[in-house]
């Protein structure tokens, strides 16, 4: 089964929770009255990725390719509610209950930061040889026999 995801989206949080990271990626899109309106979703960072998204601004513009992980949250119930804003008030008994909360994450083996002007910034020119330059080290005017080594060539030079 493909199990593949590429979502781009703003950074709105980066954090660490037992040496896992993690971001917080929002993708806005139109909503029915042509609004905006804002789609969230947690990423973690594979462990093997040298990737610390602490270290960018809120508001970034990131790239991210991965695939989807599902996991439970344990946590109070009073905390589940109290992220809603509904401003709802749970009875006494209820606001210790602990549940197991279904998420659904995205794990990223691949994160881009894209630039505003979705162009990369300017490389800098390597040293040496440049991608459609010529080669400068001319090859030997020697013929080549079936069967010969190239190397003995390098020596009879």
């Amino acid at each position: 089964m493909i199990n593949q995801v590429d979502f781009e989206g703003y950074l709105t949080r980066a954090w660490e929770y037992r040496e896992q990271r993690y971001m917080r990626l929002a993708n806005h899109r139109p909503d029915e009255d042509g609004h905006s309106a804002s789609d969230y979703i947690t990423v973690r960072i594979d462990s093997a990725l040298k990737f610390d998204p602490r270290r960018l601004k809120v508001g970034n513009l990131l790239r991210v390719s991965g695939r989807i992980i599902g996991r439970d949250i344990v946590e109070p119930l009073k905390l589940v509610v109290g992220k809603s804003h509904d401003g709802v008030e749970l009875p006494g008994e209820l606001s210790n209950l602990v549940i197991r909360r279904p998420t659904v994450q995205i794990l990223a083996t691949q994160v881009k930061v894209q630039w505003k002007d979705r162009k990369a910034p300017p490389k800098k020119k390597p040293n040496g040889l440049v991608k459609g330059e010529p080669n400068p080290s001319p090859l030997p005017d020697v013929p080549i026999e079936p069967g010969q080594d190239l190397a003995e060539l390098v020596l009879a030079k």
